[in-house]
């Protein structure tokens, strides 16, 4: 993913993309690929007697030695956010990954353009030029160019690369370093998302505790709309149907046993 659709993320802009859970990233850190390219040069050079007649080929890839998965994205991107958000977060960070191009899209209108049309109205209500719209669309643009790439995986062939890591000395290996078995993936994400909020964004990390009671807030938000949206079907669903409120009546009377059992298990322990 970009730097750009880490910040969607981290701003809990974007909530939804396609993508296979278990299909591998395949994500190479850039300084990786210069280390990689420079010993690859060295090497090339080095062998001006017993150079081969083949061009050679690396592979500069981590899935076949070292796989991270999109679904292992997802959760690092939501943990690092929710532990260490970014300044004046639109929602509270929750990417979720979706398959199914059907359900996607659902989530997409629920997710993305029917809350983007609410907050452009709202701006238009206080006279300030509505923007979300627009950020959602170029966002969309930018999730369907990824689309085919995160829901496939490939299998790539590293034996080059695992022969120019051997031809290194042990100091070379340690400055030129590109040998990706020795990634940490959740380490990386962490420094990925915290790198994008400092350096991108410019935010101090001294704002955290401000952008955390942020989140907080947020989080209120959500909970006293869910509130009142439960509210509101049981006044226009349930409290008109005779059955429906008997099953309402029975589902709470179980959960009140449930919670009274627990109760008593506790106390007895």
């Amino acid at each position: 993913m970009e730097a750009s659709n880490i910040q969607m993320a981290g701003k809990g802009i974007l909530r939804t993309m396609r993508a296979s859970n278990d299909a591998v990233a395949d994500l190479v850190p850039v300084d990786v690929v210069i280390n990689a390219t420079l010993a690859a040069a060295w090497y090339s050079g080095s062998q001006t007697l017993n150079r081969s007649k083949n061009l050679l080929v690396y592979n500069c890839t981590t899935g076949g030695i070292n796989p991270f998965r999109w679904g292992e994205v997802e959760y690092c991107i939501n943990m690092t956010f929710k532990t260490n958000p970014l300044e004046q977060a639109f929602r509270r960070p929750n990417v979720n990954l979706r398959s199914n191009p059907l359900t996607n899209q659902y989530w997409t209108t629920v997710s993305h353009t029917l809350p983007a049309l609410l907050y452009d109205g709202y701006l238009r209500l206080t006279g300030s030029k509505p923007r979300m719209m627009k950020t959602i669309t170029r966002l969309h643009k930018a999730m369907m160019v990824l689309e085919y790439f995160t829901s496939h995986s490939w299998v790539w062939n590293n034996d080059n690369v695992a022969m120019l890591i051997a031809q290194l000395s042990p100091e070379d290996k340690k400055v030129f370093n590109f040998d990706v078995r020795q990634l940490h993936w959740a380490e990386y994400m962490e420094s990925y998302c915290m790198g994008t909020k400092k350096y991108v964004l410019n935010e101090e990390l001294s704002g955290l505790p401000a952008a955390r009671k942020h989140l907080n807030k947020l989080r209120n938000i959500r909970y006293s709309f869910n509130t009142i949206l439960v509210v509101l079907i049981w006044r226009v669903f349930i409290a008109r149907s005779q059955m429906a409120r008997n099953i309402w009546y029975f589902v709470v009377s179980l959960c009140f046993k449930f919670l009274s059992y627990f109760r008593a298990s506790s106390t007895m322990r």
